[in-house]
């Protein structure tokens, strides 16, 4: 990964605590698998059992699994997850959430726009469907999130060297 900062690593202190159940379980998910992944020789629970235990065994976590080996190794920079003590959201933590739901609202040309901070045009394409079937597997169980006007309005350049702005 390259070591240049995440943009969203300004976005304002977001607590845990103001997150809804299935923000806060993709959170868990997140860190957890970025802690199980990165730091292995930490004592943490499998990323897997709360989805599971949430009825996403089947089409969550494979779908949450690919969309996180994609990101890993495509991203541009260094995300800004946090640990598992942290009590506030991380800039790609409240980035994530914001894709999964723009998705779950029908609205994936905002999550590509909003994805392009992580990943080249080819990773994007290739992590939009692992996305979509992750939403769907949120909502499906009903855990529907919401649609949040998070404290940044990204400009990112696409590859056509359009500049445009999520609002």
């Amino acid at each position: 990964m390259p070591a240049s900062r995440s943009p969203f690593s300004r976005i304002g202190t977001i607590p845990l605590s103001e997150l809804r159940t299935g923000e806060s379980l993709v959170v868990m998910a997140l860190r957890l698998w970025v802690g199980r992944t990165y730091g292995p020789d930490q004592r943490l629970p499998d990323w897997r059992e709360g989805l599971q235990a949430a009825g996403m065994a089947r089409l969550g976590v494979p779908a949450f699994s690919a969309l996180m080996r994609i990101i890993a190794a495509a991203t541009y920079h260094p995300l800004d997850i946090r640990c598992m003590s942290c009590p506030e959201l991380g800039g790609d933590e409240a980035c994530l959430l914001q894709i999964l739901s723009l998705l779950q609202w029908d609205r994936p040309r905002e999550a590509g726009l909003t994805m392009a901070a992580w990943l080249p045009p080819t990773a994007r394409r290739m992590a939009l469907m692992p996305a979509q079937g992750f939403a769907a597997a949120l909502t499906q169980v009903g855990l529907d999130l919401p649609l949040r006007r998070l404290p940044f309005s990204p400009t990112y350049r696409l590859p056509q060297g359009q500049e445009r702005t999520l609002q």
